[in-house]
């Protein structure tokens, strides 16, 4: 699992994982600051929590019933967090940002950590670090649609310059197709309004999302070591990090599905595939009695809960717009042609229509590789369990993390897909290199 002694592969992990953590260190500074902690609205649920834990109280209780803030949920590992931060720092509310801070700067690693066991690519790995990294703390820019349409053009006369252009069209419809997710998830909704970056370094109750990735994406890098090598320690990383998760966060209840969709894509011999499988039944059958002792011990109709619930025939968009982000916006256009055939004129229905295209075409080619179906799929499954609830960008801390993964798949397949006189020579070392990359470590 280790990367190699050579001395290249060395110093592309060194400067990688040294500009993941030094982005993440600034990203931590720029958002440690008071944003309103003894009396702004976004702030009201860790006054609760700084109150609850000024009373007199016993840890263990949360443990068998609801948590710190006492709103009605399961989650004894981040009320452990938060009797931690006043332990250590009472009531400088500002100095728990740290935590948060140091969360998220652990995931991003964590991250690059899982995506190279999964795919055995350093350079999938690495931007998919980095990508999470600049997503998280802020620092990334949106890329205007414009830029992307430019890429398209781009791509198809260096395709035609070189005698295949098609193959110009194919890296220009993957360069469009990136820029759409890339601004998709820095675009999504938040009932407050408040960006991603903020939820995940800036707002102190956002730990239960930033700690339950944590464990979510040690379970997942435990699947992975276990379908590639058969190991126990692997199993036992992989039901830890399970069990870890079910003690922070609802969204865990995906992680199953997500350890099952990992295993698949490692193409695992029979040996370890088997157990690899049973590591992941392990974990579903584990959410009979979770759900049983919810049922029992944790509150599940207060006021929050139902406030919270938006409504149900939302829910099929919201899936359309996570498994093709320029869907929604291609079919108002059409809708709107019905009514309008006026708007044929315009060019904003045709720009609409070459997004969708482009990325479908993108989607046939990243997801060649299985790796890109845990990317673009699973986050979409990392997001159900939260889906029915009024959106919030914590939730969407998970789904990110595993769509840095689709953007690393689609990056790659920038540089494999490029306009070349020697075409089928590039894509056949690519399939090379992707089958080899499937094959199970002896290690």
């Amino acid at each position: 699992m280790y990367p190699t002694a050579n001395c290249w592969s060395v110093r592309v992990w060194a400067i990688g994982l040294g500009l993941v953590l030094l982005l993440n260190l600034l990203g931590v500074a720029r958002w440690h600051y008071d944003d309103g902690l003894q009396e702004s609205f976004e702030n009201h649920d860790t006054r609760i929590i700084l109150k609850r834990l000024q009373q007199p109280h016993s840890v263990w209780e949360w443990f068998v019933g609801d948590w710190v803030l006492g709103n009605g949920f399961y989650r004894p590992l981040p009320s452990m967090l938060y009797e931690w931060d006043y332990w250590l720092w009472g009531n400088r509310l500002l100095d728990w940002k740290w935590t948060n801070g140091l969360l998220a700067t652990v995931n991003a690693l964590v991250l690059v950590g899982a995506v190279y066991t999964l795919t055995r690519r350093q350079s999938v790995a690495l931007i998919a670090g980095l990508a999470f990294t600049l997503r998280q703390t802020g620092f990334a820019l949106p890329i205007p649609f414009w830029v992307g349409i430019a890429l398209l053009i781009v791509g198809t006369a260096w395709g035609y310059l070189w005698g295949n252009w098609r193959r110009g069209v194919l890296w220009g419809a993957i360069a469009l197709a990136f820029t759409i997710d890339w601004n998709f998830v820095g675009g999504l909704p938040d009932i407050h309004t408040q960006s991603f970056a903020y939820r995940a370094m800036g707002w102190i109750p956002g730990r239960t999302a930033t700690l339950m990735t944590l464990f979510a994406l040690l379970a997942l890098w435990g699947a992975a070591g276990c379908a590639r090598t058969g190991r126990a320690r692997w199993a036992a990383l992989a039901i830890g990090g399970f069990i870890g998760a079910m003690l922070c966060y609802e969204q865990f209840a995906a992680l199953p599905l997500l350890m099952a969709l990992a295993v698949w894509a490692v193409r695992p011999p029979r040996a370890s595939a088997i157990r690899a499988g049973a590591v992941c039944l392990a974990c579903l059958l584990l959410l009979a009695p979770y759900a049983a002792f919810y049922r029992a011990h944790i509150p599940t109709q207060t006021q929050y809960h139902q406030q919270r619930v938006k409504r149900q025939k939302t829910l099929p968009m919201t899936a359309l717009t996570w498994l093709a982000p320029p869907a929604p916006e291609a079919w108002t256009q059409v809708d709107l042609a019905h009514t309008a055939p006026f708007s044929l004129l315009f060019p904003w229905f045709w720009l609409a229509q070459v997004g969708l295209a482009a990325y479908l075409v993108a989607l046939r080619y990243g997801l060649r590789s299985r790796f890109g179906w845990l990317g673009w799929l699973g986050s979409l499954l990392a997001y159900a369990p939260a889906a029915p609830l009024l959106p919030l960008m914590h939730y969407y801390y998970l789904p990110a993390a595993l769509r840095a993964l689709w953007w690393g798949i689609l990056l790659t397949c920038l540089y494999t897909q490029r306009p070349t006189r020697r075409a089928t020579s590039v894509a056949m070392v690519d399939a090379s290199c992707l089958k080899r990359s499937s094959q199970p470590s002896t290690n």
